[in-house]
């Protein structure tokens, strides 16, 4: 299964100590970190400051000018790399990256999806073990894709525009299917019916190929899943994303 790879901005310099707690720290020379709360291991690696960071989260979120500036004025950049073997590593690793917060990491670049959360926008977002703070999407031709669902030993999903109407929020329905069958077991096999609650009912069909270059970042290893054949559901904008009984 693939590294996910989550780049914290941090205040201090590369050759600085980052204090996560009274016994648990990165230093300079930190290449593999337990955090409390957390039975990952993590691989790390340290860079020095990148201007103009404060541009790739743009790329995915709306920022205020003080939550810019505050990322530009970064002092380096901790990379924490690891694997998720399963719904408890997922939450795990969510406590973890709230823990780096609380240490005064400014936000999260999570490599493997291209998503980039400042602290307080991560925090609002995590919910009950919803993924979709972890999910990338991109519309092309005339269908929406996820990216980013590799590490979790899944296709990435795709459905039709057509399928959907205008106003209703595609983001949040693709990263609940995403959670339901990662934390809850759904299989991500071709003829599965996906109850999305809400959304309605979908068959999951594989896609013959990817529209993605086998060397391009969007590429997914485990292939694609359309969703096909919805049934039901509310077709009104502004729909509420139904989010699992998962606790952390």
């Amino acid at each position: 299964m693939n590294k996910f790879i989550l780049a914290f901005p941090v205040p201090v310099k590369r050759t600085e100590t980052f204090k996560i707690t009274e016994h648990v720290q990165v230093t300079a020379d930190t290449t593999a970190l337990m955090i409390p709360g957390c039975t990952v291991s993590f691989s790390v690696a340290r860079t020095d400051y990148l201007a103009r960071l404060s541009d790739v989260f743009r790329e995915h979120s709306v920022l205020s000018d003080e939550e810019a500036k505050a990322i530009d004025s970064h002092g380096s950049l901790i990379f924490l790399l690891g694997t998720l073997k399963n719904a408890d590593d997922f939450l795990m690793v969510n406590s973890a990256i709230l823990k780096m917060f609380d240490a005064g990491a400014i936000g999260v670049y999570m490599q493997q999806s291209g998503t980039a959360w400042v602290a307080d926008h991560f925090r609002e977002e995590i919910g009950d073990g919803d993924m979709y703070p972890w999910i990338n999407h991109l519309e092309k031709d005339d269908s929406f894709y996820t990216l980013g669902l590799e590490v979790f030993g899944l296709p990435d999903l795709c459905f039709s525009r057509k399928m959907f109407d205008e106003g209703e929020e595609y983001e949040f329905f693709l990263s609940h299917v995403a959670t339901l069958m990662f934390m809850e077991g759904v299989p991500s096999k071709s003829g599965t019916v996906v109850d999305a609650d809400a959304y309605g009912k979908f068959t999951l069909r594989a896609e013959i190929t990817s529209p993605f270059a086998k060397d391009a970042p969007e590429y997914n290893k485990n292939g694609i899943m359309r969703l096909v054949g919805r049934q039901g559901g509310d077709t009104h904008s502004g729909l509420i994303l139904p989010t699992p009984s998962i606790t952390m």
